[in-house]
């Protein structure tokens, strides 16, 4: 890698209880493939850390990249990885900083661009014992309120807030489906003028990772921003 070319941080999904592995390194191998800068984030997970440790941990790589390698920063998340990543543009624009809805580019922001594959941004399955997906059911649960903290902002609600995103949902995903996690989002992304594309099609079930034929659109929208 090489400072000044920007970077994107690998956000992998889990449910919050764990990293996928196909979502982590494999993804970074990829990018630098085609000469995209990556690193993967290890953020802290459910039970023993509640969502905000998660949060503030893509902040500080966000942070700590920048510092290092100079800009653009940009995520790059699948499932519970970009639900991480949307909930941190939300904080940041509850908390007065960072890129509010339809705002341009500002200095303080953590992110310049987020892409976003299956995430799964209505979270009220977590407070379910019968389709949580924890492996570790209650101590899971008792921390999972906080997962919803943003629920409304997440669904395009007050507080909507976003960095120019890639989002990439699939027909075929049955845990996740459009229709109640990447629609409202995309929809709330028109609505507030921000850039965006949105691939909508049958990339195959939840979890397909860099399968199913969307990374070459990704890698073009990547090198665009």
């Amino acid at each position: 890698s090489r400072a000044g070319r920007g970077t994107v941080i690998v956000c992998p999904g889990g449910n919050y209880e764990f990293l996928c592995p196909n979502e982590g390194l494999p993804v970074a191998a990829w990018l630098v493939q085609h000469g995209i800068n990556a690193c993967v984030l290890k953020y802290r997970l459910l039970p023993r850390h509640d969502h905000e440790a998660a949060v503030d941990d893509l902040w500080e790589a966000a942070r700590c990249v920048r510092a290092r390698r100079g800009g653009p920063v940009a995520a790059l998340g699948f499932s519970a990885g970009g639900h991480l990543i949307t909930s941190l543009a939300a904080r940041e624009a509850a908390e007065g900083g960072g890129r509010g809805a339809g705002e341009g580019p500002a200095a303080e922001h953590a992110l310049d661009a987020q892409v976003l594959v299956y995430p799964g941004l209505d979270g009220r399955d977590w407070l379910e014992p019968d389709s949580c997906g924890f492996f570790d059911i209650e101590p899971c649960i008792a921390r999972a309120p906080t997962l919803l903290a943003r629920q409304t902002a997440l669904l395009g609600g007050r507080g909507f807030a976003a960095a120019p995103t890639l989002l990439v949902a699939s027909t075929g995903d049955e845990m996740c489906p459009p229709e109640g996690h990447c629609d409202p989002y995309a929809e709330a992304l028109s609505r507030h003028g921000i850039a965006h594309r949105y691939l909508r099609e049958d990339f195959g079930p939840h979890g397909f990772g860099l399968d199913g034929g969307w990374t070459d659109a990704c890698i073009e929208w990547l090198r665009g921003r």
